[in-house]
């Protein structure tokens, strides 16, 4: 099964943390010590871990609108106004490339089909696939576009391999300026 670096099982944890209780009655026993141990940004978790993470996240947490969604966007920001910083100086599919390649060791994302106003991105090859995850990726995808400056950026996601597709794409759409 495919891990993830500890950057992307942070916010979750650190939203848990501050639910402990709560959190130790949703969360599967199995995942517990996410409660305690220290998360180290350059390690590798396993993938399934950051659903059941923002899913105990949405059990205990009083967010408004979709937990994926907000955690997407959460994700995004935190990577591209923290530590990936450097990275929204550069090209738009370069840059969503190397964030792929930097938190995940399955799966390849390319981005294509881009125009002046919409850029199409697929996921292949990725090992885990599931509709809350996916949901959770466009909401990253939109924020980017968004701290990259685009204007109103929405998502579609036609393919998903949970529903049976090959790949997973999704379609981000902004307005022009």
């Amino acid at each position: 099964m495919g891990k993830t670096k500890g950057s992307t099982v942070l916010t979750p944890v650190k939203l848990l943390r501050g639910r402990r209780k709560e959190a130790l009655e949703v969360l599967p026993p199995a995942l517990h010590h996410y409660l305690d141990e220290r998360i180290v940004v350059a390690s590798w978790y396993p993938e399934d871990d950051v659903i059941a993470l923002v899913k105990a996240c949405a059990a205990v947490l009083p967010i408004p609108g979709d937990i994926y969604e907000t955690m997407g966007a959460a994700g995004a920001k935190g990577h591209l106004e923290g530590i990936y910083a450097h990275l929204l100086g550069r090209e738009l599919s370069a840059r969503a490339v190397t964030l792929w390649k930097t938190q995940h060791d399955s799966g390849e994302l390319t981005v294509g089909a881009t125009t002046p106003d919409s850029a199409t991105y697929t996921l292949s090859g990725w090992d885990h696939a599931s509709r809350e995850y996916c949901r959770l990726l466009g909401a990253y995808f939109v924020e980017v576009h968004r701290l990259a400056g685009a204007a109103e950026p929405s998502v579609v996601h036609p393919k998903c391999r949970s529903t049976g597709g090959d790949v997973c794409t999704w379609t981000v759409r902004w307005k022009q300026s």
